[in-house]
């Protein structure tokens, strides 16, 4: 009888064993988005930009950005003052348009607002990729109250792991993956903004092609 309860309890294993080594099996590479679903990838990763509370805004080229922030931050009731690297593409834009804004390479603070020149953009999930460096430093993307984002259209790729294929060998230090404003709800179970990062992350999507990620 003992014997037999064992053999049950073997077989039951073995089952319990093959159910979770299938589970663990996944494809190698993604499957193709189904455009027909999707849409297109700049529609989707609006839509699913703005549903995780991030503010989209679209303008024709990079050069509009600088007119884009100064209007935002000044419906907002906000300081005419950003902080960007010193060595960011984004200081290429044409700034002197709006001289009322001030740049400032100095880290910016809780209540400051900062600019940055996104790498990558995920259409799946409405994410901005940033790989670490001088032109994108990663402790920037958590230090800013207001973050102004550009991303080019053409760099909205449709999942993470295409843009894990776009990087080759040249891997770097760190890959930031922003998806909205920072938020919690460790307290009470209510949703904080800002908890470690920016409490309002606004997106300029630019439609003007970029020759490569980053370029201004």
């Amino acid at each position: 009888m003992a014997q037999t309860a064992q053999a049950d309890m073997k077989q039951d294993r073995e089952v319990i064993l093959q159910s979770l080594n299938r589970a663990r099996r996944r494809p190698q590479t993604a499957p193709p988005i189904n455009l027909t679903v999707m849409h297109d990838l700049r529609a989707n990763f609006i839509a699913k930009a703005k549903f995780s509370a991030a503010q989209v805004h679209e303008i024709s080229s990079a050069e509009d950005a600088p007119a884009c922030i100064a209007d935002v931050l000044r419906a907002a009731g906000a300081a005419l003052k950003l902080h960007v690297p010193a060595a960011s593409a984004v200081t290429a834009l044409p700034w002197r348009r709006k001289p009322e804004l001030t740049i400032s390479a100095e880290p910016p603070g809780g209540d400051d607002s900062a600019v940055s020149a996104a790498d990558y953009g995920i259409a799946e999930t409405g994410t901005l990729v940033f790989f670490s460096g001088p032109r994108t430093p990663s402790s920037w993307h958590f230090r800013p109250g207001r973050e102004f984002m550009l991303i080019h259209a053409a760099n909205i790729l449709p999942r993470f792991e295409d843009v894990i294929a776009s990087m080759g060998s040249s891997i770097p230090a760190t890959v930031n993956l922003i998806t909205g404003p920072s938020r919690a709800a460790d307290i009470e179970q209510t949703i904080e903004m800002g908890a470690h990062g920016p409490r309002e992350v606004h997106i300029l999507l630019c439609a003007q092609l970029a020759p490569r990620p980053s370029d201004i």
